[in-house]
C-alpha cells in the first residue's frame, strides 16, 4: 500500500483554505483501496476563524493548533514529524488546489534512489504558468529572477533561462529547486537530507532544502504531468511590511549559507538586500496611502 502524508500550514488563510481542502478531498476520493492518505494541517496561531472553518468544512484532517506563530518552515516540520510513517510527503500551500487526478499521479510516480523531490506545474488563477522551478539563487537572481523588472519587461528572454525553468512543454527534467507551494518528497528524504531549516521564518526554505539535497547527491525533478493551481490566498494578497522584511532576511540567510565566500560578500549582500527591502517598504506605504486617499473621495 502506498501511504501519502499531506502537510499544510495555515496562517489567516481566509476562504481559500476550505476550497483547497475540498479539492484535496476530491483527489483523495479518486484513489483506489491500495493507497492511503492522511492530511495534517498545522495552524500557526491564526486566531481569525481559520481553525473553526477547518473544523467545520474538513473534520477529516488532523488539525494541529500551535500556540504561537513559529514560522512556515518550523510549522512544516511539525507536520512532517506527524507524517513520518508516510512513504510520500506532499508539502502543500493552503491556497493551492490540486486536480482530481493529482494524488493518483503522485502514487504512479517512479522514484529513483537519487531523486529528492518532485515539483508540479503550478498555474495561477488565470491558468498561466508560475515560475515554480528555478536555478539556485545567486547574485544575478536580483536582476534576472522571477520578480525582477527585467523578467516583467522581457519574460521570454534567453537570459532568464538559467533562473526560470518552469517550461511544461519541455517535459519532466531535473532542475535546481522547486517551490514549496507544492513539493512531493519521499518520507525517507527528510531523514537523509534533514527537515526544513526553521531559521527561515518565511520564504527560501524550499530553495535551501533542495540545495542541501544536492549536496547529499540527490536531484530535484520538475514534472508537468502533475498540475496544481495556486490562487494566492488572503495571506499572500495582504503582503505586509513583516512579510517583506522576512523575505529579505531569509534571502540573506540563504546567501550566508550557500553563496557567500567571505565576510565582505556577506556585508555587500546585506547592504543590497537592506536597500531593496527599504524600497519595497516605501512602495508598500505609498500604495496604502493612495488606496486610503481613493477610499476617502469615493461617494
Amino acid at each position: 500500500m502506498t501511504s501519502i502524508g499531506v502537510v499544510i500550514v495555515t496562517y489567516r488563510g481566509g476562504e481559500t483554505v476550505a476550497v483547497g481542502l475540498d479539492a484535496l478531498r476530491c483527489a483523495r476520493d479518486k484513489l483506489d483501496a491500495n493507497s492511503d492518505v492522511s492530511v495534517v494541517v498545522v495552524d500557526n496561531a491564526s486566531r481569525d476563524g481559520t481553525v473553526e472553518r477547518i473544523r467545520q468544512t474538513a473534520p477529516w484532517v488532523n488539525l494541529v493548533e500551535l500556540p504561537r506563530n513559529v514560522g512556515f518552515a518550523a510549522a512544516c516540520n511539525v507536520g512532517i514529524a506527524r507524517s513520518q510513517d508516510a512513504g510520500l510527503v506532499v508539502l502543500l500551500n493552503p491556497d493551492v488546489e490540486v486536480r482530481d487526478d493529482f494524488l493518483a499521479r503522485v502514487v504512479a510516480l517512479e522514484w529513483r534512489s537519487d531523486i529528492a523531490a518532485v515539483g508540479p506545474a503550478v498555474l495561477d488563477g488565470r491558468g498561466q504558468v508560475e515560475q515554480s522551478a528555478r536555478g539556485f539563487p545567486s547574485a544575478r537572481t536580483g536582476l534576472l529572477g522571477r520578480t525582477s523588472l527585467f523578467a516583467r519587461i522581457w519574460p521570454t528572454s534567453p537570459l532568464l533561462r538559467r533562473d526560470l525553468r518552469a517550461t511544461p512543454e519541455e517535459g519532466a527534467r531535473p532542475v535546481d529547486w522547486v517551490s514549496g507551494a507544492c513539493m512531493v518528497v519521499p518520507g525517507e528524504r527528510f531523514q537523509s537530507v534533514g527537515p526544513l531549516d526553521s531559521g527561515y521564518f518565511m520564504y527560501w526554505e524550499d530553495a535551501d532544502w533542495c540545495r542541501r539535497a544536492s549536496y547529499a547527491g540527490y536531484s530535484v525533478i520538475y514534472d508537468p504531468t502533475l498540475v496544481v493551481t495556486h490562487r494566492q490566498g488572503a495571506s499572500s494578497r495582504s503582503r505586509s511590511a513583516a512579510t517583506i522584511i522576512s523575505f529579505h532576511c531569509s534571502a540573506l540567510r540563504y546567501w550566508r549559507k550557500h553563496v557567500s565566500r567571505s565576510p565582505v560578500s556577506t556585508t555587500a549582500a546585506a547592504v543590497a538586500l537592506g536597500m531593496r527591502c527599504a524600497l519595497k517598504l516605501i512602495a508598500l506605504g505609498a500604495r496604502r496611502t493612495l488606496a486610503g486617499g481613493r477610499r476617502r473621495v469615493e461617494p
